[in-house]
């Protein structure tokens, strides 16, 4: 009775992430949010060619501007509830049921899969920070399957319109609309016509050339449904005699939804509270909650700031777990041509568009009449905080030696 309610539960998951039964229709199709982005797509070509009562087209420079109004998504509001109720019960289980055994297995997934989101579609693909093997490449794309995050298309694809247009009403989740909108609403509402026009534009063809991130694209909805739903669940059960009720709440609806909201505090949370000191005039902040619980995605005014650098931090080791990990790679000698920026480039940075709370550059040096003076840079002593760079100089030495 219990299987036939998990199996149940199953189809349930599938339907609201995917609008369908996967176990009885493998046809690989949009996903539910491109869905709703064709259906919008189909209703703002309708509104183009539709003219006014004084029979000027909607896309005339005379015909008064749009007024979006919000459009709310039933199926994905009841469907992130649902999901969230049964992922508090999965912590319920978490804390009460779950045999140790598998507590460590749901914290290894859910780490796993948000460093594979953090350095892989994030730092790698997106941002094109670092260069890595292949093996080092498909096992990102793994670890992102299993983090539930949609395809790796179509997270690199918002995620360069983000940058490109943040905080306006062409980035997909605008913070400037508030706190809830920017964590989740986003994915409650449908798209700002702008988004959608703005979307198309993206270039994708680096992305379009990578055989791991297309293959992934092509077969997301069953790599899914197998790597992040049932290997999750399936594995403890297996193994150490885990119930698949306790899989299937705790490693599977729990930890997806876990590592989804701590993705989203980026999104949220560090365009919202914190200090700005790199670049003043945008909204992204340097959090350091976040950047604890974020693997060091927290520190999002430096990320915005020199969105190519892979560190997304100014000093790599502070609370950045995913520029550690890389960090190590490239010491096994899986990953090379790492981008980053300078003291010098910080420097002039902080000094001409920070908001002056950076904790070097814009501490001003008092006189001794307790006159503030322009802010003076210790570079000596600045520059050690750079590991980064002590590493480099190490490696280029035993280079030469060798």
């Amino acid at each position: 009775m219990r299987y036939r309610l998990i199996y149940k539960l199953l189809i349930i998951a599938q339907e609201l992430l995917f609008g369908k039964k996967l176990f009885f229709d493998w046809q690989f199709g949009d996903n539910w949010a491109l869905k709703s982005m064709e259906i919008l797509e189909k209703e703002l070509e309708a509104e183009k060619n539709r003219k006014d009562v004084d029979g000027q087209r909607s896309d005339d420079p005379k015909r008064s501007e749009y007024v979006y109004r919000r459009q709310i998504v039933w199926f994905n509001t009841i469907g992130f509830l649902v999901l969230h109720l049964g992922a508090v019960y999965g912590l319920y289980l978490f804390l009460t049921s779950t045999m140790i055994l598998t507590m460590l297995w749901t914290l290894l997934v859910a780490g796993a899969s948000a460093f594979s989101v953090t350095m892989g579609a994030h730092r790698l693909y997106t941002h094109r920070t670092f260069k890595c093997n292949d093996w080092v490449k498909a096992l990102l794309v793994f670890g992102q399957t299993v983090a539930g995050q949609n395809c790796l298309y179509v997270w690199i694809r918002d995620h360069r319109q983000h940058h490109k247009y943040s905080d306006t009403v062409a980035d997909p989740h605008n913070a400037s609309r508030g706190f809830f909108f920017s964590h989740i609403g986003w994915l409650m509402v449908r798209k700002h016509p702008e988004v959608i026009e703005k979307g198309k534009k993206i270039d994708m063809t680096d992305i379009e050339m990578d055989p791991y991130a297309m293959f992934q694209k092509k077969y997301y909805k069953i790599l899914f449904t197998v790597l992040a739903m049932l290997m999750p669940m399936i594995v403890p059960h297996v193994l150490w005699g885990e119930t698949l009720w306790n899989g299937f709440f705790v490693c599977f609806l729990f930890r997806l939804m876990m590592v989804l909201n701590l993705t989203w505090l980026v999104n949220s949370a560090a365009h919202l509270y914190g200090n700005k000191p790199f670049t003043n005039d945008i909204m992204p902040v340097e959090n350091v909650y976040v950047s604890m619980f974020g693997l060091g995605e927290g520190w999002h005014n430096y990320h915005h700031s020199f969105p190519w650098d892979y560190r997304a931090a100014e000093f790599g080791q502070y609370f950045n777990l995913t520029t550690m990990l890389i960090d190590f790679f490239e010491e096994m000698g899986w990953v090379w041509d790492k981008k980053y920026a300078t003291p010098a480039m910080v420097r002039s940075r902080v000094t001409k568009r920070g908001d002056g709370t950076h904790c070097k550059y814009s501490r001003p040096q008092f006189k001794k009449n307790d006159e503030s003076s322009e802010p003076v840079a210790d570079d000596e002593t600045y520059e050690e905080l750079f590991w980064l760079e002590e590493r480099s100089a190490e490696r280029a030495a035993e280079a030469q030696k060798g």
